[in-house]
């Protein structure tokens, strides 16, 4: 016979004991040790199992804030990490008198280029932004054109080419051939206010 029907044929045998026992004797008899065992469950439970059990709650419960709050502060770091990494692409409030006329004329300078009209910079807030946009025009080959386009769209501090018009010159001559009349927008965005 397997150790477990043994078992379990030997707590067969004690359970038929006791109630045979009980039944001989009667319930009265017994009315005191099974009030002690009782009692004795009672205490065991709220002394023994109760009080670890509550600590283990607890615990579990610091355990599941604690992975949370770790969660949180996860993704709290790369919302900032973000954050930080935006600003560092837009320019500061600092600079933001002539920043955008400057950087547009160093550019055309560094290109090689002649502007025909670089008119003043226009602003609007909204929402705690400053968006800033310049009219440029120019005359020039589009290999060029595109070249200077290049060259602001990569620039740090970051520079946006927002509008585009261009069209053949319309006085051609043996000079202004393969020159088009080109207008643009250049827009950036400076935050008021960085948050840390």
């Amino acid at each position: 016979m397997p150790p477990f029907q043994t078992q379990w044929a030997a707590l067969a045998r004690e359970v038929e004991t006791l109630v045979s026992a009980v039944r001989e004797k009667g319930a009265k008899r017994f009315g005191r040790a099974f009030g002690a065992a009782g009692f004795m469950i009672f205490a065991s439970y709220w002394l023994l199992y109760r009080p670890p059990q509550a600590k283990s709650e607890r615990l579990d419960a610091e355990i599941a804030r604690a992975k949370k709050l770790r969660e949180n502060a996860d993704q709290y770091q790369q919302l900032r990490d973000q954050l930080q990494g935006a600003y560092s692409r837009l320019p500061r409030e600092t600079d933001r008198e002539q920043w955008l006329f400057n950087s547009v004329r160093e550019s055309v300078e560094k290109s090689g280029l002649v502007t025909d009209d670089i008119k003043s910079v226009q602003e609007q807030e909204l929402n705690g932004l400053v968006f800033q946009s310049l009219p440029v025009s120019l005359n020039l080959k589009f290999a060029e054109f595109y070249d200077w386009l290049l060259r602001l769209e990569n620039a740090r501090p970051m520079m946006h080419v927002s509008a585009v018009d261009i069209s053949k010159k319309g006085d051609i001559d043996a000079s202004s051939i393969g020159y088009n009349s080109t207008s643009c927008s250049i827009a950036t965005v400076i935050p008021k206010k960085r948050f840390q």
